[in-house]
């Protein structure tokens, strides 16, 4: 192991060098000018990619990008002797992933396990004890998800879920030294207050939940972080003229005069992602040798598979580069 101050030197150059061959901000077109699922294969890995129908394909990119960006996010953290806490955090969101996925496909009765990112000695769930729910979160701090949900509790796990991995995230983030949390709370503070916003949305949106309802299910341990969220429980969901001037109202899908509109949860979960990343790009390049580095390579990770799926989903679809990238938003220019 190295010193942390030769840790730094070096996660913050491989950081550097890694993300700039990221599918992000202008190389990002180059994954929607592609026109067979085929080509994204050659942009993003070397050899040939496997003789499989189309659809099975599009699901292998995706998860060698997303076992791709474990493997390089654990090449930096193991340059430290002790990982900063919020690093480790941010390595539950693999967690919370996977054991949404374990639990959907038990509801669904599928015999096979799901794809899950296997993040070694980091991880809470024993996924070789699959289709044991109970065993692959026992002794561990899932371990109350020990059966498959019913229908009507779905929401309320998953909500369940993102608020522990968010808790967890804002206990580490206060737990670090001055200059370290400086790094990382504007990037992490954001993030939970525009992901409580997207909630809102989608609650709103897809469940037809009030503000009563909503509150409980939004992460309220800072009230700064959830007032936004509240702010647009009331808002009628096809009147454009209510949400115009609202503070985030670049989160919203575009509005023509004349033509009808309603609200669009997706679109703003995009345009949350894309805004985090310029927040990140931000905090990467002005808070070197910091606790802020991985936190920000992190969200910049995050980003560039969102890139990936939308493009493999795409061509899956027909789109074309116009429909991908306004789809995108501003997401091949940020």
């Amino acid at each position: 192991m190295m010193d942390r101050t030769s840790a730094d030197a070096f996660v913050f150059a491989k950081a550097s060098g890694l993300f700039s061959k990221f599918f992000i901000g202008a190389r990002a077109r180059r994954l929607f000018q592609a026109k067979r699922l085929r080509d994204i294969w050659a942009l993003l890995f070397e050899g040939e990619p496997p003789l499989v129908p189309e659809g099975m394909l599009a699901l292998l990119i995706e998860r060698k990008s997303s076992e791709r960006a474990f493997s390089q996010f654990r090449l930096l953290l193991s340059r430290y002797d002790r990982p900063d806490p919020v690093s480790l955090a941010l390595l539950r969101n693999y967690d919370y992933n996977n054991l949404k996925a374990l639990g959907a496909a038990l509801q669904r009765g599928d015999k096979e396990a799901p794809f899950t990112v296997d993040i070694g000695e980091w991880s809470a769930l024993r996924i070789d004890r699959w289709p044991d729910i109970g065993a692959i979160t026992r002794d561990g701090p899932l371990s109350w998800y020990n059966r498959v949900p019913g229908a009507e509790e779905s929401l309320d796990w998953e909500v369940r879920l993102d608020h522990e991995y968010y808790q967890n995230l804002w206990s580490a983030v206060v737990s670090l030294g001055n200059r370290d949390r400086l790094s990382v709370e504007p990037l992490v503070r954001e993030e939970i207050t525009l992901q409580n916003i997207v909630w809102a949305m989608r609650l709103r949106s897809y469940y037809g939940k009030t503000k009563a309802d909503i509150l409980p299910l939004l992460f309220t341990e800072d009230l700064a972080l959830s007032k936004p969220a509240l702010g647009i429980c009331e808002l009628p969901l096809d009147v454009w003229d209510r949400w115009a001037s609202w503070k985030y109202s670049w989160l919203l899908n575009p509005h023509s005069e004349g033509v009808p509109w309603a609200l669009d949860p997706r679109w703003a979960q995009l345009a949350a992602e894309q805004y985090l990343y310029r927040v990140a790009l931000r905090s990467f390049r002005q808070q070197p040798f910091t606790a802020g580095v991985l936190v920000s390579f992190f969200k910049i990770q995050q980003l560039e598979l969102q890139m990936i799926r939308v493009a493999t989903e795409g061509i899956r679809l027909g789109m074309s580069e116009g429909e991908m990238a306004e789809f995108m938003g501003s997401g091949g220019n940020v």
